[in-house]
C-alpha cells in the first residue's frame, strides 16, 4: 500500500508547520498557525466532560463531524466530543520523499486521543489531540531487518476563528514530533520542541533532507 508517510507529517514540520491530523486516514495533515499554543488552549477553558454533562448529541449533526466512534454530550454552552483514532499500517511504501538507497516501507501503530468543543450551533470551535506512535522503517517491502525505529509523542491544539471552518484553524504542536533511531547509531533524525506556522522551530531539529542524515539512515538500513 502506498501512502503519505509519517515523515511527511513530521520531518517537514519545522519547515512547513505540518502536524498529524485527527482523521480516519494516516494521510491527514492540517496547517498550524502561530496564534495559539496548547497552553493557550487551556486558558480558553478546555476541560473534560464532567460527570453531570447533559444529553448525548448525535455526532453526525456537528460541523465538521468528529471521527467515527466519537462520544458527544451537551455541557452548558458547549457540545464536547471525546475521540479515539487508531491507525495501523503494515509495510506501507513511502513515495513522497526519496532516499539515495531506495524506497522506505513503514510499519506503524498510531494512537490519537482527542477532545473537541463545538458551540451551541454544532460548529467546531477548538480541539486538542495527544498522539503516541511507534513503528519501523525498512528497505524491504516485507519489512525485514535491518530496520530503524520511528516514534513520535506530541500534543497539538487548535482554535477556529470561524466556527466550523477547519481552514480558519490557529494552533501549534509541541513534544517529540519525530525521531528515528537505530542500534549502533543512536538518534539519526529528530524534531522536538514547539512548531509554529511562521516556520519557526524552538527545540531540536535534525532533518532527513540533510544529506549527512540521509546517508546515516541508509547505512543503518543496511546499504
Amino acid at each position: 500500500m502506498t501512502r503519505t508517510s509519517l515523515r511527511a507529517r513530521r520531518s517537514a514540520a519545522a519547515r512547513t508547520g505540518l502536524r498529524g491530523g485527527l482523521a480516519t486516514t494516516p494521510a491527514a495533515m492540517f496547517k498550524l498557525l502561530a496564534a495559539a499554543s496548547v497552553l493557550a488552549l487551556a486558558s480558553l477553558g478546555l476541560t473534560a466532560v464532567p460527570a453531570n454533562a447533559g444529553p448525548i448529541v448525535d455526532p453526525s449533526t456537528l460541523q465538521p463531524p468528529p471521527p467515527p466512534g466519537a462520544e458527544c454530550q451537551a455541557d452548558g454552552q458547549w457540545i464536547i466530543c471525546h475521540t479515539v483514532v487508531v491507525i495501523d499500517i503494515v509495510n506501507g511504501s513511502i513515495l513522497d520523499f526519496a532516499l539515495p538507497c531506495g524506497t522506505i516501507y513503514e510499519t506503524i501503530h498510531d494512537d490519537r486521543f482527542g477532545i473537541r468543543w463545538y458551540n451551541a450551533d454544532g460548529e467546531l470551535v477548538k480541539r486538542f489531540v495527544s498522539q503516541d506512535a511507534q513503528g519501523t522503517w525498512s528497505l524491504s517491502p516485507t519489512g525485514v531487518e535491518p530496520t530503524v525505529t520511528i516514534t513520535f509523542h506530541a500534543n497539538w491544539g487548535e482554535v477556529f476563528t470561524v466556527p466550523g471552518d477547519e481552514s480558519s484553524a490557529v494552533g501549534s504542536l509541541q513534544g517529540d514530533a519525530f525521531t528515528v533511531r537505530a542500534p549502533g547509531y543512536g538518534v539519526i533524525a529528530h524534531i522536538a520542541g514547539l512548531e509554529l506556522s511562521d516556520g519557526s522551530h524552538r527545540g531540536d531539529m535534525r532533518l532527513i533532507e540533510d544529506p549527512d542524515v540521509a546517508a546515516e539512515l541508509c547505512a543503518a538500513l543496511g546499504t
